[in-house]
């Protein structure tokens, strides 16, 4: 599996659905490519998800999350709506 190209398409959808900015963009390939999946599960992107807008990779498959005093429901429904799309992309098999 291509892991720079799934980290980039991943990234991509934050952008487009969530607010993520392009800054952040590079240690997210990076974190997403080296990092270890079994102990770091999660990354911060925050955007328009706020301060706690995290990007996680868990239990083979893909979520966004927030904290529970940022979640309103415009926002528990974008969040429901990026959760359905990284639900299409491949986990790493060797990460399940």
């Amino acid at each position: 599996m291509d892991l720079p190209a799934l980290a980039l398409g991943l990234y991509k959808v934050l952008m487009d659905r969530c607010g993520a900015t392009a800054y952040w963009k590079d240690d997210f390939v990076r974190w997403f490519t080296t990092a270890e999946p079994s102990w770091n599960r999660e990354f911060r992107f925050q955007g328009d998800l706020g301060f706690g807008g995290k990007f996680w990779r868990n239990h083979g498959h893909f979520y966004v999350s927030c904290y529970a005093e940022d979640e309103t429901q415009p926002i528990r429904a974008v969040m429901n709506a990026v959760n359905d799309e990284l639900a299409l992309y491949p986990y790493p098999k060797e990460w399940a």
